[in-house]
């Protein structure tokens, strides 16, 4: 962990379905400002972010790792039915939540700056 972001320990199977989640928002033809709003970056920008999480490096900016946590987090709440969520993304919705609610858990882990944990009161 740096003081702007972290380096990300995931399987295969998470990188795949942090991937697809990504995808789902990159391949979208409503346009860049609707993928700025559900993820927070233009559909350029998320398919960067997709080779980056195929490669080598898993180092990411804290705003990346944003990036990462909505793409999981919208796909969930944009894909309506949990079949529909399978048969698109290719694993279940609670496997998305799940690594969104550990992406966040991870980070509040790791004590900022000042040596305080992001989960301390």
């Amino acid at each position: 962990m740096t003081l702007d972001g972290a380096q990300l320990r995931l399987t295969e199977l998470q990188r795949q379905l942090i991937c697809e989640a990504l995808m789902l928002h990159a391949d979208r033809p409503d346009g860049d400002r609707d993928s700025i709003v559900r993820i927070g970056v233009d559909r350029s920008t998320a398919a960067q972010i997709i080779e980056r999480v195929r490669g080598e490096n898993l180092q990411f900016r804290l705003e990346e790792i944003h990036v990462l946590f909505a793409a999981l987090i919208s796909a969930s709440a944009w894909i309506l039915s949990e079949e529909a969520f399978y048969e698109r993304i290719g694993f279940f919705r609670e496997h998305a939540l799940a690594l969104a609610s550990g992406l966040v858990n991870a980070i509040a882990e790791v004590p900022d700056r000042a040596g305080d944990f992001s989960g301390g009161a």
